[in-house]
C-alpha cells in the first residue's frame, strides 16, 4: 500500500473512515488523544505537513492533512514523543490516499451490475479526440464517473483522469474492471467537489441527467462545482432540452458554451456542451 510505504511502514490505518471524511477535524482530535510514544510526519516540498502517523500499541494510526490542517493539540502531542520526518511530493501523497480508500471501498462494497458498452466507448473516444485535438495532455476531471467509461477513454487519448462519484457500487465495479484506478478515484459528494481537489485544465461530465424539475437544483450545483475545477469541460446529455438547460447554467457562470448534436451517439451522449473560459 503506497501510503504506508511513503511513511516507511508495513501498514497504516487511517482514522478517517472514508475519503469524504478527510475534511473533518474530529479525527485530528482523535489522533491527538492516542497513547503513543512514536510518531511519523510526512511533509511536502514546502515542508508543510501532509500526514501524521502515531504508533498506538502495535498499530500505526494516521490522519491525512492535504484537505485540512493539523491542530495545536496535535503539534503538542508530537513534541512529547519521538518523531521521524519524511518528505514527498504532495501529488504523490494525494494519489496514495486515494488508493488507500479505493482499495478499502473495493473490499467493503459489492459492485453494481456491469454497464460498460464498447460501442459507446468507441464513440466517446472519437468525440473527445476531435474536440480536444492538440490539447490531450495533463489531468482531466472525470466527474460523476460511474463505473469509469470516461476514465478509460481519457487514458486512451493520453490524459490522466481524476475521477469521482457518490455511488460506491458503481465505483467498485469500475475499480474491479480496471476502468478506474485506485490512485485516481474518489468517493465523494459531487455537490462539494471543489473542496477535495485543485483546478485542472479539462473536465468530462458524461450523460448528465436525467434532469427534471425534481433534481434540477442538485444538478445545477454539481455543474457549478465541475466548472469551479475544470477550465474546459465536455458535458453530454441524452436530450436537447437537458443540453439547453445546462447551457444556461454554464452561461450564468460566465462561461462560453458551444452546444451541438452528436450524431455519433443515438441515445446516451446525443447532445454536447463544450464549455470554455471566455
Amino acid at each position: 500500500m503506497r501510503a504506508a510505504v511513503l511513511l516507511d511502514l508495513d501498514e497504516i490505518v487511517f482514522l478517517e473512515p472514508s475519503f469524504d471524511r478527510l475534511l473533518d477535524d474530529v479525527y485530528t482530535s482523535m489522533l491527538a488523544c492516542l497513547t503513543a510514544t512514536e510518531g511519523r510526519v510526512l511533509v511536502n516540498e514546502k515542508e508543510d505537513p501532509m500526514a501524521v502517523a502515531l504508533k498506538d500499541r502495535e498499530v500505526w494510526k494516521a490522519c491525512s492533512f492535504t484537505l485540512r490542517n493539523p491542530t495545536d493539540d496535535l503539534f503538542d502531542k508530537l513534541e512529547q514523543i519521538d518523531v521521524e520526518v519524511f518528505q514527498e511530493k504532495q501529488d504523490e501523497w494525494a494519489a496514495a490516499v486515494r488508493e488507500y480508500y479505493s482499495l478499502r471501498l473495493m473490499k467493503e462494497t459489492p459492485p453494481s451490475v456491469e454497464d460498460f458498452s464498447a460501442d459507446r466507448a468507441r464513440r466517446l473516444r472519437e468525440l473527445t479526440r476531435v474536440m480536444w485535438r492538440g490539447e490531450r495532455k495533463g489531468v482531466c476531471l472525470d466527474a460523476c464517473c460511474g463505473s469509469g467509461i470516461g476514465s478509460l477513454i481519457l487514458r486512451s487519448i493520453g490524459m490522466s483522469p481524476l475521477a469521482f462519484d457518490n455511488d460506491p457500487s458503481l465505483l467498485s465495479r469500475g475499480l474491479m474492471t480496471g476502468r478506474l484506478l485506485p490512485e485516481e478515484t474518489m468517493w465523494i459528494d459531487a455537490s462539494k467537489a471543489t473542496r477535495y481537489m485543485k483546478p485542472v485544465g479539462h473536465g468530462l461530465l458524461l450523460m448528465a441527467g436525467e434532469i427534471s424539475s425534481f433534481n434540477s437544483v442538485l444538478w445545477k450545483v454539481v455543474v457549478r462545482q465541475v466548472l469551479g475545477i475544470a477550465d474546459r469541460t465536455i458535458i453530454t446529455t441524452g436530450t436537447e432540452k437537458e443540453a439547453r438547460l445546462l447551457e444556461g447554467w454554464c452561461i450564468e457562470e460566465g462561461r462560453e458554451v458551444r452546444r451541438f448534436e452528436n450524431t455519433r451517439d443515438p441515445f446516451y451522449d446525443r447532445w454536447v456542451c463544450d464549455v470554455m473560459q471566455k
